[in-house]
C-alpha cells in the first residue's frame, strides 16, 4: 500500500505502508543535580562508605562517632573554591553516586533517592546515556562544586554529540537540560555563571525545591546544641559536623528573616557564630548572597517547581533568655517593592503572613521571580519521587506547553508536617495534618522505608491545641528504623515525609 504525503517543501512522495509514528523523544544531553545529602560519600583511601550506604550509623547507639568526625570538613576543604576544583579538586573524600535508598538527617529530614527521576528522563532520551548523573560532595561550597559540574556537564554534552552526529536519523545538535533537586540548583546556577559558553548551550534548568534565597532550616542545623534535642549523642554529631560545612553555610537564609520584634534583620556572620555555626564559612557565604542580589544572574530556560502547603520554617527568633537559642517560626515578612518592610498601620509592627512551602524551603525562596512556576503539594526530601514532579520533568524534557500550575499558588492543600528531629524508640511521635477541612477520606500510614514493611494507618482527630483544625495523629514505633509517613486524601497526589527512630541514649 501507497500512501501519498508531504515532504514540507510542497512536493508529494509516496510512503510504503502506513505513514510512521515515531516515538517523542528529547536529542538534548540530560545533566541530573541531586541536592544536600543526595550523593553517596566514599573514603578515597579505603572505599569505605561514609555516606548514603549504611542506614545503621544513623540509627544504632554504638556506632557513628568516626564517621561523623570524618565527615567534618578539614580547612583544605573549607577555603576549597572554583578556582581550587579547576586546579586541583580535593580527594579525601569523594562522591560515587546518587542516593540509591530513602536517608535522613536531622532537621533536614528524610531524602528519598534519584533513580525515579533518571528513569524518566532515560525513557525520554534517544538513548539511556544520554543521561548523566552528577554525584558531588555536598559537604563542600557550592562555588567549588559548580566548577567540577561546569567541566562535567561540557564532556558529557560532547560526546553526545558525537552519538547523535554518527546516526544521520536523528538528525540534532543536543543542547543541555539540567535537573536539580534543592542546593543542586545553587550548584547549577554557579556552574553556568562561571561558564557563559555552557549557558549558552543550555536548553533549559529544572530547578525543585531550590533555595535561592536559603533555608532558615540550615540555622536550626547549626543551633542543634542549644535545642536540648534527643538523642545528644546523634544531635552532638550532626551539629558538630554542620559546623564545619561549607556546603551548610551555603544554604544560609539571605532574605530578612530574624525577627527582633518591631524589625526583621538579615543574618550577620556573628549571628551565625552564636547560634553555632562558623563565622567565616558565613561571611562569605552571605556575601555571595548579597552579590547574588546586586547581580542577578538568570538561568536559561529556567523553570521552577515549588512545594506548597507544607508547614515550613520561616523565620528565626532569638529566645530572649538566652540569645544563643534560635527557633523557627512558620510565618515570613511582606517586603514592598522599595525593599522597605511593610508595617501594620496601626500598630507599625511588621507585617507577618504564612508563605508556606515544601517543609524546608518556602515558597519565596523557590523562587527567583524570572521563570515559569508550576506548584506541587508535596515535602522538600520525597519531591522527586513525587508523581507530579516526574510529569513535569518528562514535559519538559519533551518541550511541551506547559500548561497551567499544579496547584492555585494559594498555600490551601493537603500539608504534613513530621518531627524534624525525628523521635527515640518507645517515645510517641505526633504527625500532624493540615490544610483540609474534613477527614472524611483521609489516611495517614506509616511504613518501614528501608524493608517496605507495611504499618496500620493511624487515627486521625481532630487537635485541640490548634487553632487552624488540623488534624493529628500518634505513632509509636517498635524498631529503630526509617519510616515513611504517607497522606493521601483520595484527590490529590499522596504526600509523604521521612521520620528516622533511633536508639534513646544510655
Amino acid at each position: 500500500m501507497e500512501n501519498a504525503g508531504s515532504d514540507g517543501r510542497g512536493h508529494e512522495v509516496l510512503v510504503a505502508g502506513s505513514p510512521p509514528v515515531f516515538d517523542d523523544r528529547t536529542r538534548d544531553a540530560c545533566v541530573v543535580v541531586p541536592g544536600i545529602m543526595g550523593s553517596i560519600l566514599e573514603d578515597d583511601a579505603t572505599s569505605h562508605p561514609l555516606w548514603g550506604v549504611n542506614l545503621a550509623t544513623l540509627t544504632d547507639a554504638l556506632t557513628g562517632e568516626a564517621l561523623f568526625a570524618t565527615l567534618r570538613a578539614n580547612a583544605q576543604e573549607q577555603e576549597a573554591d572554583a578556582d581550587t576544583a579547576r586546579r586541583a579538586p580535593l580527594t579525601r573524600i569523594r562522591a560515587t553516586g546518587l542516593l540509591a535508598k530513602p536517608w535522613y538527617l536531622h532537621v533536614f529530614q528524610g531524602l528519598d533517592p534519584y533513580s525515579k527521576a533518571v528513569e524518566v528522563l532515560q525513557k525520554v532520551t534517544l538513548a539511556p546515556e544520554a543521561v548523566e548523573p552528577f554525584p558531588y560532595d555536598w559537604r563542600l561550597a557550592v562555588a567549588y562544586n559548580g566548577a567540577l559540574l561546569a567541566r562535567q556537564a561540557r564532556a558529557h554534552l560532547e560526546l553526545w554529540r558525537e552519538r547523535v552526529a554518527a546516526v544521520p536519523e536523528w538528525r540534532a545538535r543536543p543542547r543541555l537540560l539540567f535537573v536539580a533537586h534543592s542546593m543542586g540548583g545553587l550548584v547549577v546556577r554557579a556552574a553556568l555563571e562561571q561558564d557563559p559558553e555552557l549557558a549558552a548551550d543550555t536548553r533549559a534548568v529544572v530547578t525543585v525545591g531550590t533555595p535561592f534565597l536559603g533555608s532558615a532550616k540550615s540555622v536550626l542545623a547549626l543551633n542543634l546544641l542549644h535545642t536540648g534535642a534527643k538523642p545528644e549523642r546523634l544531635v552532638r554529631r550532626v551539629q558538630a559536623m554542620a559546623a564545619t560545612l561549607p556546603g551548610v553555610h551555603d544554604l544560609l537564609p539571605g532574605y530578612r528573616c530574624l525577627d527582633r520584634g518591631l524589625d526583621v534583620d538579615r543574618l550577620a556572620p556573628g549571628d551565625v557564630a552564636r547560634f553555632g555555626g562558623d563565622r567565616d564559612l558565613a561571611a562569605r557565604s552571605l556575601g555571595e548572597q548579597a552579590r547574588y542580589r546586586e547581580n542577578r544572574f538568570l538561568l536559561p530556560g529556567h523553570r521552577a517547581i515549588v512545594g506548597e502547603a507544607q508547614p515550613t520554617v520561616q523565620t528565626l527568633e532569638e529566645q530572649r533568655a538566652d540569645l544563643s537559642v534560635v527557633a523557627g517560626r512558620h510565618y515570613a515578612f511582606d517586603v514592598g517593592d522599595d525593599g522597605e518592610l511593610v508595617r501594620d498601620p496601626a500598630t507599625g509592627i511588621p507585617a507577618r503572613h504564612n508563605a508556606s512551602g515544601d517543609s524546608t524551603v518556602h515558597m519565596p525562596s523557590a523562587r527567583t521571580g524570572t521563570e515559569a512556576v508550576h506548584y506541587v503539594f508535596g515535602q522538600h526530601g520525597t519531591l522527586m519521587c513525587h508523581d507530579e514532579v516526574l510529569r513535569q520533568i518528562r514535559r519538559i524534557a519533551l518541550e511541551r506547553p506547559q500548561g497551567v500550575h499544579l496547584g492555585d499558588g494559594t498555600g490551601d492543600g493537603p500539608g504534613l508536617e513530621t518531627p524534624h528531629l525525628g523521635g527515640t524508640l518507645g517515645t510517641p511521635l505526633t504527625f500532624t495534618v493540615t490544610g483540609l477541612d474534613t477527614r472524611a477520606g483521609v489516611t495517614l500510614s506509616v511504613r518501614s522505608a528501608t524493608t517496605g514493611r507495611p504499618g496500620h494507618p493511624l487515627t486521625l482527630h481532630r487537635d485541640p491545641d490548634r487553632t487552624d483544625g488540623a488534624l493529628s495523629a500518634r505513632f509509636t514505633a517498635d524498631a529503630p528504623d526509617l519510616y515513611r509517613v504517607v497522606l493521601n486524601t483520595g484527590r490529590h497526589a499522596p504526600v509523604s515525609q521521612l521520620v528516622l527512630v533511633t536508639q534513646p541514649d544510655a
